[in-house]
């Protein structure tokens, strides 16, 4: 006897998917993920370009992550015409970071994952019961679109992050200002680990078979070295010797696996790897939690995400000390165009991204490969899926699908 479970439209997730489990004779058959945007071509519409282009173009690849693609695309161009930039300019686009980090964070787990834990269909409809809580979560999303606003030129789709630096840089005062907030973002982010360590995480998937994501001797999220948990390590320029992948059937995103095992990134797999890594300040808050790391538990990731708030949110404050004791410092350095092949790798709030060029001596793009988080997500959550069929063996269709949404919505694809 088929049975099938039909999710056709994922809510509360930042993309587009649907999910559809297959039983035959009660046991599992199928489990098939799929991300329903349209193909955009993305790598095919570099092509031709100017280097100058690029970083526009793909940044249009996500709203919410828009400083990810536009800063791994500037990294490959700067690597492939063997750039070299200020430190202080450095520091500004790791600044330009925690206000994403923050921004997103706070929405994926005050607007999406939240309602889930709290019995609400969404963070509106807890607004009467929790005032205090909602906007806690509007505060911390605000903090960090104001830090994107000002360094990035807007808060989605800012044209100020250029190709060797930015076209204008924040001033002392409006520097103090970011230090200021994050000084306030600070009590609201411990308020939040501890609101997130305080609910149960029903297991519902087995260890993770490897996990990925830039490695470091602290806590990183630009870079050009990898780390996989089995204690590999390899360069930028080998990722696509490492990451294999391959077009699917059934979704628009291509089906990732390292060794041929499905892999995790994100938020959990940069916790896990880091986990010692952390400044004293984070790691006292940490000692705290029931939530241990290293942890395999795919819902933890919630939790790793609100860590990792706090991590760059201490971060930022050093930033920006450093940043006002150097203002004023030079926005930009000057490019000059060659043939060669460049590699950029950053950390997604949602994971791992991936970006590579090939120029012509004029700057023109001859070639491009961009390995996005979702991508590389679509195997491990299918492999989480298969387990939590085999961890709710008495549970009915209702609850399984429940149960489902809220582990997809876990990796934020």
């Amino acid at each position: 006897m088929k049975r099938e479970i039909n999710i056709n439209h994922l809510t509360r997730v930042e993309g587009h998917g649907a999910v559809n489990i297959v039983f035959e004779n009660d046991k599992l058959k199928e489990i098939k993920l799929r991300f329903t945007e349209g193909p955009r071509f993305f790598e095919y519409i570099t092509r031709e370009r100017l280097y100058t282009e690029i970083p526009k173009i793909v940044s249009r690849i996500c709203g919410i992550c828009y400083v990810s693609h536009r800063l791994a695309s500037i990294l490959a161009i700067e690597n492939a015409f063997e750039v070299e930039i200020t430190p202080e300019i450095k520091l500004l686009r790791k600044l330009l970071v925690v206000g994403e980090y923050l921004e997103s964070h706070a929405l994926h787990l005050y607007f999406l994952a939240l309602p889930d834990y709290m019995g609400y269909p969404s963070t509106i409809a807890m607004v009467k019961d929790y005032p205090n809580v909602v906007k806690r979560g509007f505060l911390l999303k605000e903090i960090g679109n104001k830090i994107m606003k000002l360094i990035g030129g807007k808060t989605i789709h800012g044209e100020n992050i250029l190709p060797g630096g930015f076209k204008s840089v924040p001033s002392k005062e409006q520097l103090q200002k970011v230090q200021e907030d994050l000084y306030k973002a600070i009590p609201e982010i411990k308020a939040t680990i501890s609101l997130f360590d305080s609910f149960d995480y029903p297991k519902f998937n087995k260890e993770h078979p490897i996990s990925l994501c830039i490695n470091g001797d602290k806590f990183v999220l630009l870079g050009d070295n990898l780390g996989l948990s089995d204690g590999t390590l390899f360069t930028k320029k080998e990722y696509e010797l490492f990451i294999e992948e391959k077009t699917s059937a059934y979704s628009t995103a291509k089906y990732s696996t390292i060794k041929g095992k499905p892999f995790l990134i994100g938020p959990l797999a940069r916790i896990n790897h880091h986990i010692n890594n952390l400044r004293p300040e984070t790691k006292e808050v940490v000692s705290t939690l029931k939530t241990s790391f290293p942890s395999y538990n795919s819902l933890h990731a919630n939790v790793a995400r609100a860590i990792e708030m706090l991590e760059l949110a201490f971060e930022g404050i050093e930033i920006t000390e450093e940043l006002i004791a150097s203002t004023p410092f030079k926005k930009e350095v000057e490019i000059k165009p060659k043939a060669g092949t460049g590699y950029g790798v950053k950390e997604a709030p949602r994971g791992t991204l991936y970006h590579r060029y090939t120029f012509d001596d004029s700057g023109r793009c001859i070639s491009a490969n961009i390995i996005t988080p979702t991508a590389q997500l679509q195997a491990i959550i299918e492999k989480d899926l298969a387990d939590l069929i085999e961890f709710s063996p008495n549970v009915d269709d209702i609850e399984l699908r429940k149960r489902a949404e809220m582990l997809i919505r876990a990796y934020d694809p």
